[in-house]
């Protein structure tokens, strides 16, 4: 019975200090990465790049708040006319499920982007928002550092649409 009684206490114990591990550890996160953008208007696309951002803040092992923050990397000519992408803003709910060492998440949320066109020295600018949403996964290479890919759809309204294809690395803090 003492061997049951100390078998017992032990895993207790241990579990006991499973727990305090994953208590303190920080739920922020942060990642960087490429976006190849396309948007589609009136029967023309462009394709600029961005350098987009996220910072989140997991609130459950499954859910996780994100900001993101994304500008002009490359821009895009299509007769004549420069188009660029000089930001992009937006707040997600992203739900996710980890297994070993991979993650898929979904991104539900807003975003507002702008949109720079110039031409022979004259330019205009214009910017609007809308529901995003999208689809990735993650691979952790360790417990700090993780890969990510995803797809997104960043604006849809009338006959105008923008959704990218983002590669990006990122860190647990």
């Amino acid at each position: 019975m003492t061997k049951i009684s100390a078998i017992v206490a032990a895993a207790l114990l241990a579990a006991g200090a499973a727990q305090a591990q994953t208590a303190t550890a920080n739920p922020f996160y942060g990642e960087v990465g490429y976006t190849f953008v396309k948007v589609k208007a009136d029967g023309a696309s462009i394709k600029p790049g961005l350098i987009r951002t996220i910072v989140g803040y997991e609130l459950h092992p499954n859910v996780a708040l994100e900001g993101m923050f994304a500008f002009g990397a490359s821009d895009d000519t299509v007769d004549g006319v420069k188009y660029k992408v000089t930001r992009s803003v937006g707040l997600f709910v992203t739900p996710k499920y980890a297994f070993d060492q991979f993650e898929v998440f979904g991104r539900l949320g807003y975003a507002d982007s702008k949109i720079k066109a110039s031409e022979a020295g004259v330019s205009a600018s214009d910017s609007d928002g809308s529901f995003a949403y999208g689809l990735g996964a993650k691979y952790n290479f360790d417990k700090s550092f993780y890969g990510a890919v995803d797809y997104m759809r960043y604006y849809k309204k009338d006959d105008v649409k923008a959704d990218g294809f983002t590669l990006s690395v990122g860190y647990r803090f």
